[in-house]
Parts: C-alpha cells; structure tokens; sequence
C-alpha cells in the first residue's frame, strides 16, 4: 500500500494518540472517525439539497405545502423519527 504524509498539529496528534488503541496506527484512527462520521451524518447530499429547496420555497411565501402542527404533534414527530434514526 502507498503512503502519504500528512501534516497535523501538535494537539491533534495528541487527540488522536488518545483516541488509538496501543494497536492502532493513527491511519486506523482516522478511518474509524470517518466511518463513524458517515454512519451518523444527518443528512445525505441529496436530502439536504431538498431541504434547502423546501427552505427556500417558505422563505419566498410559497406556503402550499405548509400545515398548522401543535407542540404535542411536534413532539410526536420528533420522538418517531429519532426513533426510526437509532434503527437505521
């Protein structure tokens, strides 16, 4: 394998020596940090483009697709769809 070096702060390789196991390489380290950072990202590129256009539509007054929620449906809502996130 071809390696690349890289150059990082003083306090980041400490942060990333804390993190590494006594068998880990800091190219492990940042691996898992990548993956954990992809498995828990909030959105994918193509819902958070759609987000943004849904944004945008509202921001301009275009209310068509708005409905009245009260706090209580809200919360509903939220409490389902953090639980359908912890089951992905």
């Amino acid at each position: 394998m071809m390696m690349k070096t890289i150059k990082i702060s003083v306090s980041t390789h400490n942060v990333l020596s804390e993190l590494a196991s006594k068998k880990d390489t800091f190219d492990d380290v940042i691996n898992h940090l990548i993956d954990y950072y992809k498995e828990h990202e909030e959105f994918s590129d193509e819902e958070a483009e759609f987000y943004n256009k849904e944004i945008e539509t509202f921001e301009n007054g275009n209310l068509n697709n708005v409905s009245e929620i009260t706090l209580d449906e809200l919360d509903e809502r939220i409490t389902l769809l953090e639980q359908a996130i912890k089951h992905r």
